[in-house]
């Protein structure tokens, strides 16, 4: 994947929080510790340390939406962690983000705590952010 096609879909998305641009998304490229899935319709970021991996986001197009496309992706997220032996996922996820919290805690993960004010959205408002994390059996 391109750097100016994630930061494209990524302003493309809707969503209520700052875009990233090309040099962000080619300066994370560029990081081996990177894990990086999806195809021309969405993607997911995040990276490893050790054993534990961050998801950072999950994109998909908006015209792509309700079509299972995000659980495929987060699936290939976990399994490229997976194979580089990760054996937990962290992420934040906005409490009003009902679509990705209903896709995360579906797919296994739990929330474990909570961050006030974590997200400042394009509006100037702050959202919370609910913590979740997945272990993957042995």
């Amino acid at each position: 994947m391109k750097a100016a096609h994630l930061a494209n879909l990524h302003a493309q998305s809707g969503l209520a929080l700052r875009s990233w641009s090309s040099t962000e998304y080619d300066a994370l490229l560029g990081d081996p510790a990177v894990i990086i899935s999806g195809d021309e319709h969405g993607f997911a970021i995040g990276h490893f340390v050790l054993d534990e991996a961050e998801l950072r986001m999950i994109v998909i197009a908006p015209d792509q939406r309700g079509r299972g496309r995000g659980r495929i992706i987060l699936n290939q997220f976990e399994a490229m962690a997976q194979a580089k032996g990760v054996t937990s996922i962290f992420l934040e996820v906005g409490e009003s983000n009902q679509a990705a919290r209903a896709l995360y805690l579906g797919s296994g993960y739990q929330e474990i705590g909570n961050r006030a004010n974590y997200y400042k959205r394009t509006d100037g408002k702050a959202e919370n952010a609910l913590i979740l994390k997945k272990i993957f059996s042995e």
